[in-house]
């Protein structure tokens, strides 16, 4: 991903038309990959299953730890951003406003005339962007349009459209645009069932049936929740209820679980056995290596194919790298000082987890030093996650049940609204301790203008300034929710989806650096440790 976005930023500079390029040709694949790539994290959520049980008492003592150090996070990280992107914003103003003056000063100008920003009256105030911050709701889009008068233009649409409504609906014309606009999970469903099953019982062959299941599964979940999202009979809390209910890579993981258990009473294998054939951690490259290679390890039975598995992970992969694209879209977002605020907020954060993580949940007696030392890396996305847990010495098989766990809780709390609750809760705190962090009034006025007014600032150049709400909602959910948080952002098109990729990119890589600390690390392990 970083490569990516240096590549490009660096092609850039040098050749012309990098930009139309990128837009003509790679915007919308990248999108469709955005869509579909959260397909990679149920296979880590499956593979849950290998762990052994814990006594009771302790996955009690886990959860409680995994919830209070995530409620922790999440309130911390937004407490921090949203007064930092604040002070950012309020020093940017400061900026333009001399620049503007030594323009006029340049000009001969008269002082009256030298205004230091342009002012908006409530009547000239831009429409607020519904997918600025986590509070992203249609009802506003959906308010603002119904406000104005209706052209007769678009009355005469709407009165075609009504017409069209009142027309008997053909099922069987209904049930064709359905499948020419579902044809992969069509697809996906007749070869699990017409060629899958049958090669699965004449061969003992579980990689096509597995993977046509794994998908069928995964696009019927998102064809659901679609249908939810835009069914008109449904009361709004109702939609946003079964819409947060049905997610799709829980629910797809539950029915691979569901998979994998069956089949191994079916066919009477372990189940150790039966996760191997779901992930042979066999990859593309690998397979083309083998064309050109007689290596015998590489030739030995069971590395010659790809599982269901593998192809899941290789789409995550993809997508991850393809943020790379992402970043490039809103570079001038994130090379303003927006992005010193991510990766301020982010470095902070990676220290007070390594640092105070382990010992938090040593004060709870969770135990052994091994599950202490992994809250140290409870939200780091798993390719980071790994080299901590080795540096420190941490249970990574718990350390990634806590990642994919917070990354299914922040998909399902977003859309269940629990993001506009949490996000109002904090910046009621943040505007009350601006109003008494200085008498002037600078900041409390700058905090009304990011809570009632962000878009105006965003509208007056969305390029140039960074409403400190959308900011501070990307880094939250890229330090708690890594890349399924950020994969759910860019889904629904939100403004803060770079800053959460950013974020969780930064909250990885200094986590690594922090563990990589020998008298940090040491004295960490020495504090959970048994005497």
């Amino acid at each position: 991903m970083a490569g990516v976005f240096g590549t490009l930023l660096v092609c850039g500079c040098i050749v012309p038309g990098v930009d139309g390029y990128y837009r003509k040709h790679l915007q919308g694949a990248a999108n469709l990959l955005n869509r579909h790539m959260s397909i990679g994290f149920t296979i880590p959520f499956v593979m849950i299953c290998r762990n052994s049980l814990a006594s009771p008492g302790t996955i009690g003592l886990i959860i409680v730890c995994f919830l209070l150090t995530g409620f922790f996070n999440t309130v911390l990280s937004y407490a921090v951003a949203l007064p930092l992107q604040i002070l950012m914003s309020r020093w940017t103003d400061r900026s333009e406003e001399r620049e503007i003056t030594k323009e006029a000063a340049h000009k001969g100008e008269p002082e009256a005339k030298k205004q230091p920003l342009e002012e908006k009256t409530p009547g000239d105030r831009a429409t607020p962007s519904p997918t600025s911050t986590l509070l992203s709701t249609d009802s506003e889009a959906v308010t603002l349009v119904a406000s104005r008068s209706p052209t007769p233009a678009e009355k005469m649409v709407d009165e075609e459209a009504l017409a069209e409504e009142a027309k008997p609906v053909d099922r069987r014309t209904t049930l064709c645009k359905w499948a020419l606009q579902n044809p992969m999970l069509l697809t996906s469903w007749l070869i699990a069932v017409t060629v899958g099953l049958p090669l699965r019982y004449a061969t003992q062959h579980d990689t096509v049936l597995a993977t046509c299941l794994l998908f069928a599964v995964w696009f019927s979940t998102l064809a659901i929740q679609s249908g939810v999202k835009t069914n008109q009979h449904l009361r709004p809390w109702l939609c946003t209820l079964l819409s947060g209910f049905l997610n799709p890579v829980l629910w797809t993981s539950l029915a691979m679980i569901a998979y994998i258990f069956a089949d191994s009473a079916i066919s009477n294998r372990s189940l150790p056995t039966m996760l191997d054939t779901l992930q042979t951690h066999n990859t593309l490259s690998e397979l083309f290596l083998r064309t050109v290679t007689a290596d015998a390890q590489l030739t030995a039975p069971g590395k010659d194919v790809m599982a269901a598995g593998d192809i899941a992970l290789s789409i995550l992969n993809a997508g991850l790298v393809s943020w790379g694209l992402k970043l490039y879209e809103y570079r001038r977002q994130l090379l303003s000082r927006a992005g010193l605020t991510v990766f301020s907020v982010s470095s902070l954060l990676a220290l007070g987890n390594v640092a105070l993580g382990p010992l938090f949940a040593h004060a709870l007696s969770l135990g052994p030093a091994s599950r202490d030392l992994a809250f140290a890396a409870r939200s780091v996305t798993l390719a980071l996650g790994s080299p901590v847990m080795s540096t420190l010495g941490g249970d990574a098989g718990l350390n990634a049940t806590m990642v994919v766990v917070s990354g299914i809780l922040f998909q399902m709390g977003l859309g269940f609204g629990a993001g506009a609750w949490l996000e109002g809760k904090t910046t009621a705190l943040v505007e009350g301790w601006c109003r008494f962090a200085e008498q002037d009034g600078d900041i409390e006025a700058q905090c009304r203008t990011s809570s009632s007014s962000s878009a105006d600032s965003q509208d007056q150049d969305q390029d140039h300034v960074n409403d400190p709400k959308t900011v501070a909602a990307g880094v939250t959910i890229g330090i708690n929710a890594a890349a399924m948080g950020t994969a759910y952002l860019y889904e629904v098109k939100s403004d803060a989806a770079p800053y959460s990729a950013l974020s969780m990119m930064a909250l990885g890589i200094m986590t690594v650096v922090f563990s990589s600390i020998p008298p940090l690390a040491l004295w960490v392990v020495q504090r959970v440790s048994p005497v």
